[in-house]
């Protein structure tokens, strides 16, 4: 190995290198010359692929960085088509499933409006077919009576929203973390029962309307109280024992509402007229009973 000094201190290195040795080999690092000296050029690296700015909304009602003020926020909630929505109309119905572990897969509130609004237009229709009915029956001339309409709108939505949210808050306060959206959609979903119900309710005999309210207050309190209590069971707490008794009076009220507004009339009998009178004849006739 041999050196040579220059004047200007420049050095020119001459290695000799066996045959025998493997040779050496020399990589060129380029710079860029947009950046400082001496920093390595990494533009030709793959760049770690962030995360998107939207992720899928969570049970908790989170959605990603969309705050609710947004469209994309409520967007995600109507990503559903008619066969979930009737998949978990019918969960409700019959509870054979868990229905949070359906609805938490993939939140919505498509049906959470729509079937109570359903239920809206049912006991409305059904309500004045059976005015139509006793109608006929007595002879007697009626009107509609729209006030139902606005009172079933008015009852329907402001339960929904109301214990919903009584329900949410006290459950987020004991520490069980439950979705806003997801006790409305408990409390929309459980209205499902309603509407063959108000068919049902058309029929002129007592002790199948009774029968049928029974039935729809055993089964739409059963998924509540089903779906509240897997709702409380993520928290440690004797949450249940403090709420459980408040949402089954409350929905126990509902029902009666029901009961006495929509599905009640009265089968009485008209005796015969007198002997120069203007009485009725005899005949059996359906009437609503006065509320």
């Amino acid at each position: 190995m041999s050196y040579n000094r220059q004047a200007n201190q420049d050095y020119n290195i001459v290695v000799d290198v066996d045959d025998d040795e493997p040779t050496l080999e020399f990589q060129d690092f380029a710079t860029n010359p947009n950046t400082q000296s001496g920093r390595l050029n990494t533009a030709s690296a793959t760049p770690v692929s962030a995360p998107p700015p939207y992720q899928a909304a969570t049970a908790d009602g989170n959605s990603g960085s969309y705050s609710i003020w947004h469209v994309e926020y409520w967007t995600q909630y109507f990503n559903v088509d008619s066969q979930d929505v009737v998949q978990r109309a019918y969960l409700a119905v019959v509870p054979k499933d868990s229905f949070l572990d359906v609805y938490n897969a993939n939140p919505d509130l498509w049906g959470t409006f729509w079937i109570p609004t359903s239920v809206i237009f049912f006991m409305f229709v059904t309500a004045s077919l059976s005015q139509n009915i006793a109608e006929a029956l007595s002879g007697a001339k009626r009107e509609y009576d729209f006030t139902m309409l606005s009172f079933a709108t008015f009852t329907i939505y402001v339960y929904i929203l109301t214990v919903g949210s009584f329900v949410y808050a006290s459950t987020k306060y004991f520490g069980s973390q439950p979705g806003l959206m997801e006790c409305f959609s408990v409390y929309g979903y459980g209205m499902a029962v309603w509407i063959p119900i108000s068919v049902l309710c058309v029929l002129p005999f007592d002790w199948f309307r009774w029968a049928m309210v029974g039935m729809g207050f055993a089964s739409s309190g059963f998924f509540i109280m089903r779906s509240v209590n897997q709702i409380v069971s993520r928290s440690n707490g004797k949450l249940h024992k403090a709420i459980i008794p408040l949402i089954l009076v409350a929905h126990a009220l509902l029902v009666i509402v029901f009961k006495f507004k929509f599905f009640s009339y009265s089968v009485s009998s008209v005796p015969p007229a007198a002997p120069g009178g203007d009485g009725g004849n005899g005949t059996t006739t359906l009437a609503p009973v006065p509320t």
